[in-house]
């Protein structure tokens, strides 16, 4: 109730007043009854004053326990708050020497807040002892005035260490610059700590991922390089990491592939997406040097900001080796001229050129003359040193706008477009002029001359097979000819193709047919002059064309596949013939030539053994010349050699040093003779090389027990140069050509010698 007061002390003050007024009333009259009222209204007023103050402080009394109440209330809430949150709230008493914690400390620390408020120095002893100095500094800072926070490291109750924030601000006494308190907040960051250890972690990983990387890695931002590994650096050519950064990529780029970089980087900032890898020339600036490198990029954000990261490989080796792959598949390896395949790839497209231009285009085929000669005296070697060498004056013969290739072999082509017969004339006597200079190989000079075949669009034919074909047809005129010179195709020259197909049927019929014959060629002593042996050369005599050269069916023989039958009637018809003479008491040696398909070809020892056992005679007698190219496969050529020892017959290398073999090959296997190639002989007294190379053979034969017979003796010179180097067996034209049957016959018998050699 708000009036309890001055009811309870003016009702006592009134009831006793009206008492007293009454009595006065009846016992001292009027006047001094008014006085008595007087002065009872006043002690009434006087009672209900000092009742309203009695009010007004129990009032007062009452709000401020209410006060108090609520204060207690929000006190309890806050400290409820502080204990449930992993956070200290501390105050440092500097005046009294206390520290003032909450309830979060024990939590975090395992301490009690009573251990920090009865032992003032108590939290500098929870500090790491590596942290202890900086929190010394932090405390000095806070007591001269400045607030202060640091992330330090405190030792808990189980001697682990905490990671902490701690704040301090000092408190300053009033109108004064002493610090008399220090307040602040600790804040458990262990778990941020541990997450940042792993981010940092991880990152190393990733950097030592990225910076080890032998891609190049780089980030372009705003058209600027902002980082780049160790890989970049070393790609794109600069000393230091630090010439790196601020430069553009484009400062890069070969300025061809500029456009292509802008297309694909807007594709990226547009599409968000990654861009495929693409292939990009790089010119280092630091030495100019090319490199290819293929680049991947992707938008991502950098220090908060979009960027592109490049992904990058060096392709260069890669790039190099496609370019060394695809050069080796499109020229020759020896004189890195256009090959036969790039050849006709390239006729191809200048035949339509020519026929959209409506031009002439010149085909010229070139076949070196002698080059056999020189690849067999000199070896292989030189062979390839005269070949880069003719490439050469090939090149510096024509226009830079005319093709030059090498088809294989000896054999070389050249493309003229926009030509016209006066121009390939002139070129065809420029190349001729060119080859009248001596090659020096080794330091020797050699010689040899161009054989030029032409045919020449649209007059020959308007596809590159009929070109070539004619210009072959009229190189192959052009050798016939004399060598040496040029010749254009004209169109009776087809008729050479034609024989060449009808011959190729009819030989299919010549053995049925008994169109074939033998002759034979006596082989002497060089010394005496007395025949000991013969070979057996087959001869055609075509019914409508007549006798046909070797030479020329010999070849497409081979080309056909059927030299092994003709080659079995050869072996045939030579042991009748022999067997025949062996019983009229003549006794020679039958030599028979094997071509390299006949030795190849599984029947072939048979064949031998049965030739031997129809017309039984001394096995001795029968004589093999075997080509050096069967020497290829030294393996399979030994297992047969090695079955026709045994049956007995004798073993001849013919045309050798113009193959595949060596005398020091050739003394591992069964071979009891060696024949010098006539190409050798031809030259031996007029060429010192070739006679050097003649006296080496003879020489090395006898140091291996070798019979050596020299073949193609045309002049009495050679015969004698021979024997002078210990050569003493030989054949040829200066002694007998090839002979028929009955002349042959006539020969031995005038002889009246007839040795064998065991």
């Amino acid at each position: 109730m708000k009036y309890i007061g001055r009811i309870t002390a003016t009702f006592p003050f009134f009831i006793i007043s009206l008492w007293l007024l009454q009595h006065t009333y009846r016992e001292n009259g009027i006047m001094l009854f008014i006085i008595s009222a007087s002065l009872a209204i006043l002690g009434n007023i006087a009672a209900w004053t000092l009742g309203g103050q009695y009010d007004k402080a129990r009032f007062y009394y009452q709000e401020l326990l209410i006060s108090q109440k609520e204060l207690q209330g929000q006190k309890e809430f806050l400290q409820q708050i502080f204990d449930s949150v992993d956070a200290t709230i501390w105050s440092n008493d500097i005046l009294n020497q206390r520290i003032y914690v909450s309830k979060g400390i024990e939590k975090l620390s395992g301490f009690t807040v009573e251990q920090f408020y009865n032992d003032y120095s108590f939290w500098t002893k929870i500090f790491h002892p590596e942290d202890s100095q900086r929190a010394l500094d932090f405390y000095v800072r806070a007591l001269s005035g400045e607030s202060s926070e640091m992330e330090v490291r405190f030792i808990n109750v189980h001697g682990e260490a905490v990671w902490v924030y701690l704040s301090g601000t000092p408190i300053f006494k009033e109108n004064s610059s002493e610090v008399i308190k220090i307040n602040g907040v600790v804040v458990d960051i262990s778990a941020r700590k541990k997450t940042e250890a792993k981010l940092q972690e991880s990152e190393s990983r990733y950097r030592s991922v990225v910076d080890l990387s032998p891609n190049m890695i780089m980030i372009h931002q705003n058209e600027r390089i902002v980082y780049g590994n160790n890989a970049t650096v070393q790609l794109l050519g600069v000393n230091h990491y630090s010439e790196l950064l601020g430069r553009s990529i484009y400062d890069f780029l070969d300025p061809s592939e500029n456009s292509k970089a802008i297309r694909r980087i807007k594709e990226i900032q547009t599409h968000s997406i990654a861009s495929e890898y693409a292939e990009y020339k790089i010119v280092r600036p630091s030495d100019g040097k090319s490199i290819y490198l293929e680049m991947l990029g992707k938008e991502i954000n950098f220090n908060g900001k979009p960027a592109i990261m490049i992904v990058a490989i060096d392709v260069t080796a890669k790039k190099e080796y496609q370019e060394n792959i695809r050069f080796m598949a499109y020229h020759d390896a020896l004189t890195g001229l256009p090959n036969r395949h790039r050849y006709n790839e390239y006729l191809e497209d200048a035949l339509k050129r020519s026929q959209e231009q409506k031009q002439i285009l010149g085909v010229m085929f070139i076949d070196l003359d002698r080059f056999k000669f020189i690849n067999d005296t000199m070896g292989h070697d030189a062979g390839d040193e005269l070949l880069k060498l003719v490439s050469v004056r090939l090149r510096d013969s024509v226009q830079d706008k005319d093709l030059v290739a090498r088809l294989g072999g000896d054999e070389f082509a050249i493309l003229m477009e926009e030509a016209d017969e006066e121009r390939i004339r002139r070129i065809s006597n420029r190349i001729i002029e060119a080859f009248k200079s001596p090659f020096m190989i080794q330091n020797k000079p050699f010689y040899t001359s161009p054989s030029i075949g032409i045919s020449l669009y649209p007059q020959d034919g308007d596809d590159k097979e009929t070109l070539n074909s004619k210009a072959d047809i009229a190189m192959y005129l052009a050798k016939k000819s004399g060598k040496n010179n040029f010749k254009f195709y004209v169109h009776e020259q087809g008729s050479l193709l034609d024989r060449k197909f009808m011959l190729e049927h009819n030989l299919k019929q010549a053995i049925d047919h008994h169109e074939f014959y033998l002759e034979y060629q006596p082989k002497l002593e060089l010394q005496t002059e007395h025949i000991y042996g013969v070979e057996a050369l087959v001869r055609w005599k075509h019914p409508e064309l007549g006798v046909i050269s070797p030479a020329e069916f010999i070849p497409i023989a081979e080309e056909s596949s059927l030299i092994v039958p003709l080659g079995k009637w050869i072996l045939q018809e030579a042991g009748k013939q022999n067997k025949k003479w062996y019983d009229a008491g003549i006794r020679v040696k039958m030599a028979v030539n094997v071509s390299a398909k006949q030795f190849e070809d599984p029947h072939f020892v048979d064949t031998v053994h049965q030739v031997l056992s129809e017309n039984q005679f001394p096995p001795q007698y029968l004589g093999l010349e075997i080509t050096e190219s069967v020497m290829q496969n030294i393996h399979q050529s030994t297992l047969i050699l090695q079955e026709l020892k045994k049956l007995g017959v004798k073993i001849s290398i013919d045309d050798f040093g113009t193959g595949y073999s060596s005398l020091s090959v050739l003394s591992k296997l069964p071979i009891d003779f060696i024949k010098i190639d006539q190409s050798f002989v031809h030259e031996s007294t007029t060429n010192p090389i070739a006679a050097s190379l003649v006296k080496t053979i003879v020489e090395m034969g006898k140091n291996l027990h070798f019979e050596l017979i020299a073949e193609g003796i045309e002049k009495k010179e050679q015969a004698e140069f021979l024997i002078e180097n210990g050569c003493y067996r030989g054949q040829g034209y200066f002694y007998s050509p090839p002979l028929s049957l009955a002349e042959v016959e006539l020969l031995l018998y005038k002889n009246q010698i007839w040795a064998s050699i065991e």
